[in-house]
């Protein structure tokens, strides 16, 4: 009677083996990355809003502009370069995004380690706090509009050769990518070698800075043609070509894993 009584409420039980088995995804090393690109245009849009036109910063203020020229823009402007440089701060981490997109496309092209990944990685994520720190003393000065014209004066020039003069974290970024492309050793790189130069060039461009400090006016100032239209857009003009490239990359990524998969 017992045997049976056991026999019967093994029967009871439900049969695992003949339930329906869930479908696993087969993983996609490329998942979010896209997302992660696109965050570089994004960045690219809110910069000019919110660090070019409302912090009135297109082009920056004469260095050679007096303490009371320097303090009457954040008196009358004050508002505006509060929101923009609110803006700026927290929509800033968006450059880490778009450096670790980059690096998954990166990782692909590489072969024997992924150093150079490793190095634009951190060199986004420097860039980062360049995008961060600077601003903070803009929005310093901004909140204390009715502080000394000496000492608002300071505050801007702090945030401009900070901007400016920590170049090389944004070159260590841009010159990993490029060696990383120049030797993919795909009959057809991933990214045209052309893009790659490019990049070269921007990192070398940006030596141009270190002129700076000699210079309150003329083309070699923070508001000079050549330091502000040449050289300071080369970020921005980086930003958007390696964003395009990276992202054309990152479809015929996607495609070979999928013939593969």
């Amino acid at each position: 009677m017992a045997s049976n009584a056991r026999s019967a409420s093994i029967d009871l039980l439900p049969n695992v083996d003949a339930w329906p088995q869930a479908q696993i995804a087969p993983p996609n090393p490329f998942r979010y990355v896209r997302f992660c690109l696109w965050m570089g245009p994004a960045l690219l849009i809110l910069l000019i809003l919110f660090f070019a036109i409302l912090g009135h910063n297109l082009p920056p203020y004469s260095a050679a502009l007096s303490a009371d020229g320097i303090a009457q823009h954040f008196r009358q402007h004050t508002t505006s370069a509060r929101i923009g440089m609110i803006g700026m701060m927290v929509s800033g981490v968006l450059y880490l995004v778009w450096g670790m997109g980059i690096t998954k496309v990166m990782e692909a092209a590489e072969r024997d380690n992924d150093v150079l990944s490793r190095l634009q990685t951190w060199g986004a994520g420097f860039t980062t706090l360049v995008l961060v720190f600077p601003p903070a003393f803009w929005l310093t000065a901004a909140f204390r509009p009715e502080a000394d014209a000496a000492i608002l004066m300071t505050l801007y020039d702090t945030g401009w050769i900070m901007f400016d003069m920590v170049f090389s974290l944004t070159m260590l970024q841009v010159t990993a990518f490029a060696i990383c492309f120049l030797h993919d050793e795909r009959a057809v790189p991933l990214v045209p070698k052309p893009v790659s130069w490019f990049a070269i060039w921007v990192a070398v461009a940006f030596m141009g800075f270190c002129f700076l400090p000699f210079f309150r006016d003329g083309p070699f100032s923070r508001s000079g043609f050549f330091n502000y239209w040449v050289e300071f857009s080369l970020f921005f003009w980086a930003m958007l070509i390696l964003s395009i490239f990276t992202l054309r990359a990152l479809t015929r990524l996607q495609k070979e894993h999928a013939a593969h998969g």
